[in-house]
């Protein structure tokens, strides 16, 4: 299939990245299957040229088998899937009920894998190519954020091994990592992760009362050139994750993982990665020394710039 006129499916697409991402190709003269769930999200994404809209929650095993039997019918075959809708929740490890982390990893993990499976015969016809939105939380996770994480942790794991069962037949699969992007996830959590909270019981309960009421203190902006920290966070647009799907799908190469977003959250990761290496490497059984360790990633360095 000639990427050129290549028809790209993107999950999530009612809003945030996911409708930023279905923008970034429809104006690049893409056609674009858009799916989302909600009837004016799909209203709106109608309006938009070579955008057609599909009802779809990748909850719903018969939505997205009617989905696929619309692509087909459409005659135009499939080249890429961009698995970009997700949840997101914070909220003490306590206080998650089973129900509520069966939603979270039925959308970011089951939800990947169901939809991938159900396209993968159009995408093995194309030789296409498969993006997951991940995280950078699938690289490192903080307090509150676990279950979220966790899920992000698994579609790391998902994309790696399906890459390399898939990549003999043709087919590529990548994986977008984002730090904070400007989007509507948080409010669209809010309601959970109050409700979390507010149900923390003994001996955690102080705490979490202290964070609900972190929620309703009005925020102080920060001076503009205060650097980017922990508690001065700086998010970055939408479009900077849509260019490295856009590369992900047409880039004769792609690459395996993109880490996307700003300076301080990039060096936050590559710091968590290096700390998890030097807690691997000691070990008694068997360790690098500094100069080893040294050599090893200039090895790896040679190798991957060529």
């Amino acid at each position: 299939m000639d990427p050129k006129n290549a028809p790209i499916l993107i999950t999530g697409a009612g809003s945030g990245i996911g409708y930023h991402i279905s923008c970034y190709l429809a104006e690049r003269g893409y056609p674009v299957y858009a799916a989302a769930r909600k009837p004016q999200h799909l209203e709106e994404l109608a309006k938009i040229e070579h955008v057609t809209p599909i009802e779809l929650d990748v909850r719903d095993p018969q939505q997205i088998h009617k989905a696929h039997d619309t692509i087909v019918q459409q005659g135009k075959g499939l080249y890429g899937l961009v698995n970009n809708a997700g949840v997101g929740g914070l909220g003490m490890f306590s206080t998650w009920t089973d129900e509520e982390l069966y939603d979270i990893f039925n959308v970011n993990v089951f939800g990947v894998h169901r939809m991938s499976n159900a396209f993968l015969d159009l995408l093995l016809q194309a030789k296409g190519r498969i993006v997951n939105i991940g995280s950078q939380g699938g690289m490192i996770t903080s307090k509150y954020y676990g279950p979220y994480t966790m899920t992000k942790h698994a579609l790391e794991a998902y994309t790696v091994a399906l890459n390399l069962e898939l990549a003999a037949y043709g087919v590529s699969v990548s994986i977008v990592q984002p730090g904070g992007i400007v989007t509507n996830v948080g409010e669209n959590a809010m309601q959970g992760i109050l409700e979390r909270f507010q149900r923390a019981q003994p001996p955690f309960k102080a705490e979490a009362d202290l964070v609900l009421a972190s929620f309703s203190e009005p925020e102080t902006p920060p001076a503009q050139d205060e650097p980017e920290s922990e508690y001065n966070r700086k998010p970055s647009s939408p479009e900077i994750v849509a260019a490295a799907v856009y590369d992900a799908l047409f880039t004769e190469k792609p690459k395996l993982r993109y880490l996307v977003g700003t300076k301080w959250e990039g060096d936050r990761v590559i710091h968590a990665l290096i700390e998890k290496l030097l807690d691997e490497n000691d070990n008694p059984q068997h360790n690098y020394s500094r100069a080893e360790l040294i050599a090893v990633l200039d090895q790896h360095l040679v190798k991957k710039n060529h």
